[in-house]
Parts: C-alpha cells; structure tokens; sequence
C-alpha cells in the first residue's frame, strides 16, 4: 500500500486494497489464508508525522497444535502505525502491515479451549473418541 504524502488532506485519507496472501508471504505452516485479505488504512498527516489506522480481514484454515485437525477462521486484526516522513513523497506500508499480521499470530493455534488432543501411544484423537490408553 503506497500513498503519496501529497494525496493525505487536512481530513486524511482513507485506502482499500486487497492483498494476495501469497505474494505477501502471510502464509506460514500452520495457517493459510483462504481468500484474498482486505486491508483498510486511514492516513492522518500532522507536520512530519503520519499516522495511520489500519484493518485487515481475512478467512483462513489454521491447523490445531493439540489434534492436528484443520479448521477455519477468520482473521480480523485492527493496528496503528507511525512515520516520519520529513523529506519524503510517498509511503509504502506493505511491509509493516506484513510484519504487523504475521506478529499478531499467536504462538500455536487451537481449534478450541478445551481440545483433548491425541493420544501419545495410538495416535486417536482425543476429541472424537477414547481410547483404552488415554484413560492410564
């Protein structure tokens, strides 16, 4: 997302884009973006600072740490940015709102609190049954 400081008004400027998730790299090995990602920045421009109000929104299929089962989600993260931007023209913040997705992933994902996860000795996942070795 790239804006020309001359483009933000005394009211500001607002900028929707939609980002291929992998030409962006937000994929990692645990989650997947299903869909295209719709971002929303709001620029404010105050004598060299810019600030700006972003949204991302998104659908994606993440991967249980405890089960190892595929399920879906959707993302939806609000963050705000900062720049100085003395001497500059324009300002690309693709990078930093990449690095802002990628850091609001938590450390593992799970398909619910109370996932039971797999049974370390026959590999049944806990959630849809019991086996005789996850009562030991």
């Amino acid at each position: 997302m790239k804006v020309r400081l001359s483009d933000i008004l005394e009211e500001g400027l607002t900028v929707t884009e939609v980002l291929d998730p992998v030409r962006v790299r937000l994929d990692t090995a645990d989650l997947k973006f299903t869909a295209p990602v719709g971002v929303t920045a709001t620029f404010q421009q105050q004598d060299d600072t810019v600030w700006v109000e972003v949204g991302v929104a998104g659908e994606t299929q993440r991967i249980c740490a405890r089960c190892l089962e595929g399920f879906g989600r959707p993302y939806d993260n609000r963050f705000t940015l900062d720049y100085s931007v003395e001497g500059k023209l324009d300002l690309d913040i693709t990078d930093d709102v990449r690095q802002e997705i990628l850091l609001s992933y938590p450390v593992r994902f799970l398909c619910r609190e109370d996932c039971r996860g797999l049974c370390p000795q026959c590999g049944t996942n806990l959630n849809e049954r019991s086996c005789t070795h996850a009562s030991s």
